[in-house]
């Protein structure tokens, strides 16, 4: 791999990133945001010579409990939320990551995507409510899969009605698996129409659903994400897809080879957030991807 591609350079460009604040922007001079914090900390959390600092996220500016992305009159973004406690879950010694991780998985448990009337647009079970995006609208696919991962990660906390919320949320993803396998950010077909399934949609419900390896739906998306892993080469659907196969104990070498593409693309560009991504899936040897593993 080109020198310029290695762990150690991608983790140059990104600490170099980072804002004043200790977070981390989208693109650098920007306003630091939530989602690339918390994968940059994630990649850099078994730094040897910078230690995890997981603080930045449990002070960060909230708002009836939630962490706020963006503005402070921004709706709350639910997955981010979830991505962010799983941070957090590994780090008890810090004061307040605990705390953080149980109020937003009990908040979690309350939110519920929209119900909607059944049509004969689709097939799917319009009545399910897994988790959206933000408040008032429909359950996706990606954001009941990252909800689903953390609470799934702390079951042993017990969280009230967790359990159910689970439950649900599995069907809602069986519900919309495509119908060779994977899944699209919402539905998987419409007017008839067997809609297409997408790399990193997959992979993220795949790593919600790693418990549940023999299930059918699961087995038919992992062929499904085997066959077409590199066919979106970009540093997001390359990493969640390195991330995912490391966990199902699948080889990432390929995916390391093709990432390396996107990685300087990220670099180039200075798309923090794909570099963050691209250092956290390359240097599994570091962190084994704890952070995504039941």
């Amino acid at each position: 791999m080109d020198s310029r591609l290695t762990p150690a350079a991608i983790r140059a460009a990104l600490l170099a990133a980072r804002n004043p604040d200790g977070g981390w922007p989208y693109y650098p001079q920007h306003a630091s945001r939530l989602e690339p914090t918390v994968w940059a900390l994630l990649a850099l959390a078994r730094d040897a010579n910078r230690p995890a600092e997981i603080d930045v996220v449990v002070r960060w500016p909230g708002k009836d409990g939630w962490l706020v992305d963006g503005p402070a009159d921004a709706p709350v973004n639910y997955p981010f939320n979830a991505l962010a406690a799983l941070a957090c879950i590994d780090r008890p010694d810090r004061p307040g990551a605990t705390q953080l991780v149980t109020t937003i998985a009990k908040q979690l448990v309350d939110v519920k995507g929209l119900a909607l009337q059944q049509n004969d647009a689709q097939r799917q079970n319009n009545a399910l409510q897994a988790w959206p995006w933000i408040d008032q609208t429909f359950s996706w696919v990606e954001p009941t899969a990252w909800c689903t991962l953390f609470l799934k990660k702390i079951k042993t906390l017990a969280i009230p009605g967790a359990a159910e919320r689970i439950a649900t949320a599995e069907r809602v993803i069986r519900d919309r698996v495509c119908h060779d396998g994977g899944w699209n950010y919402g539905s998987s077909n419409v007017y008839g129409q067997e809609l297409y399934p997408y790399v990193p949609t997959t992979a993220i419900t795949l790593l919600a659903m790693q418990d549940e390896r023999a299930d059918p739906a699961v087995v038919k998306s992992l062929k499904y994400l085997e066959a077409n892993v590199t066919s979106e080469r970009s540093s997001v659907a390359l990493s969640l897809s390195a991330i995912c196969f490391a966990v199902y104990g699948l080889p990432i070498d390929a995916i390391g080879r093709a990432l390396a593409g996107p990685a300087e693309l990220s670099r180039v560009r200075e798309n923090v957030l794909g570099l963050a991504m691209s250092l956290y899936a390359l240097s599994e040897n570091t962190h084994a991807m704890a952070a995504f593993t039941l």
